[in-house]
């Protein structure tokens, strides 16, 4: 046991006084308690549980709010979780205890891999921040063991450590997000240092942190207004995740399920430039998806008001609950054909809704197949549609569509640039109608546009091209054949939702 003779323990209960007035940010309470049973000196100065049963950390004793939040998570349970799995192996302890794995420790004889003590099961503070002995037996600002944001298979730390492999590719499928997916894994650059820091607030990692209002201290931590292309880091787990825990499932630092703009996790970035009121330079979309599923993007012309905006099924809570991730971030594993056993644990990490697949259903490296090479899994298990077939099937009538619509609107707009270039061309004294419709047809065709909410898109194209022809008098050159128009929903049903 550690013990403190009577000045020491004066000298740490006035220091103790001090940093509680000077840190409150980190949410630290000092209070008196039972020392911890030094570590064993195998463990490398990992200090792991002073508290089994109860699961209370060492570092928890300060660290009162985050060993409130992460007893919570499923780090907590991870040693049990792992027993009670049936498949529990020597291999597997390693990424479900206190060891090197997930810290900047390189040397793997450290915590439960060389003690094999019970006071290193789980994932605890330490398996992020490192060994805590120095810390916690001088608590100063200098010699805090900070955790890395790094997300990476081959790095020496952070998540990628522990959530890779077949059963929990996790980082595995993030890392391919740039092939065919959401491009959370590379920075864009030309973000970075942008005037306009709704930019970096969403392509770097640093700067949605910011955004978001988190203050916790990490390796990598960087002021917005410091952000560089050398030190920025693209949309990494803990952007999304909290490592401390929430209240939100998946320890996720926002609802997925909010059906608005500003609560919701994905449309906290997937919002951007929905509609005409926020363009400046270009005249088109730049992530209206979030709006889009909500029915609120889009121009809407004369006699088309917000109130007659159209929520399709995919954006109607009561029957989609997870909105965007019920098809972006779908799970299922993958089995061999011709055995039937295990093969592959897809996580829905690469963010695409329809991913192309193998023979086995194990999605691939290349996402340039037809259609036919696409699972449709997410609609099936999300309870939307029946099979898959069902699901394709709409999707290419859905498709066709709206390819006949754009290209109607199109030749309309050629004939108006024609008579009138002025108007749709942006820096005019009013936002025409011919601005507006070349808008909408940015929408249209802006990546999943017609998949997130078909009947919105389908009702703004017909506005547009009606509009066109009252103010300019032209006709689409291409009409588009009644047999392919949709069958909208009855109007009470158009707000809540239509299954499909």
């Amino acid at each position: 046991m550690m013990r403190f003779n009577r000045a020491q323990r004066l000298f740490l209960t006035i220091a103790a006084s001090a940093l509680a007035l000077t840190c409150t940010t980190e949410k630290i309470v000092y209070r008196s308690g039972t020392n911890f049973a030094a570590p064993p000196g195998s463990a490398a100065n990992f200090i792991g549980y002073y508290d089994v049963a109860n699961k209370q950390t060492v570092c928890g004793s300060c660290h009162v709010d985050y060993q409130t939040r992460w007893s919570a998570t499923k780090h907590a349970s991870a040693w049990s979780d792992l027993q009670a799995s049936g498949g529990a192996t020597g291999v597997c302890e390693a990424c479900h205890s206190v060891t090197n794995l997930g810290n900047a420790v390189s040397d793997t004889a450290v915590g439960y891999r060389t003690t094999k003590d019970a006071r290193y099961h789980d994932v605890q503070c330490e398996s992020c921040h490192g060994p805590g002995l120095t810390h916690a037996s001088s608590p100063t600002a200098a010699n805090r063991p900070l955790a890395s944001i790094q997300a990476d298979t081959n790095a020496t730390n952070g998540c990628g450590e522990c959530h890779n492999g077949v059963h929990n590719p996790f980082v595995d499928e993030w890392k391919l997000t740039n092939e065919g997916g959401l491009s959370h894994s590379i920075v864009q650059s030309g973000t970075v240092g942008n005037a306009d820091q709704t930019c970096v607030g969403c392509h770097t990692a640093q700067g949605a942190l910011n955004k978001f209002g988190v203050t916790e201290n990490y390796v990598e931590k960087v002021a917005t207004n410091g952000l560089t292309a050398a030190n920025a880091l693209p949309i990494v787990c803990a952007t999304c995740h909290d490592p401390h825990g929430s209240d939100n499932a998946h320890q996720l630092r926002f609802s997925i399920s909010a059906p608005n703009i500003d609560d919701n996790l994905c449309m906290k970035c997937h919002q951007r430039r929905a509609d005409p009121s926020q363009v400046t330079t270009r005249n088109s979309v730049h992530s209206p998806e979030g709006p889009t599923l909500l029915g609120l993007a889009g121009w809407f012309p004369p006699g088309m008001s917000a109130g007659d905006s159209i929520i399709g099924t995919h954006g109607t809570p009561s029957r989609n609950p997870e909105l965007c991730a019920t098809c972006h971030v779908a799970r299922y594993a993958a089995t061999d054909l011709a055995t039937g056993k295990f093969v592959f644990q897809a996580t829905g990490h690469r963010f695409i809704a329809a991913p192309c697949v193998d023979a086995n259903g194990v999605p691939t490296t290349d996402q340039s197949c037809t259609i036919t090479g696409k699972t449709f899994r997410s609609c099936v298990s999300s309870g939307c549609h029946a099979t898959e077939a069902v699901a394709r099937t709409l999707y290419l009538t859905d498709s066709t569509r709206i390819l006949q619509l754009i290209a109607s609107a199109n030749s309309a707009l050629a004939k108006v640039k024609a008579l009138k270039p002025g108007d749709c061309t942006l820096g005019g004294p009013i936002y025409t109608s011919c601005l507006g419709a070349q808008f909408n047809v940015s929408l249209a065709q802006a990546p999943g546009g017609f998949v997130h909410n078909p009947f919105l898109i389908e009702q703004l194209l017909v506005a547009s091209i009606n509009q066109l022809q009252i103010n300019y008098g032209v006709t689409p050159s291409i009409s588009v054949p009644l047999s392919l128009q949709f069958i909208l929903p009855p109007r009470e049903h158009v707000s809540g939702g239509a299954q499909r």
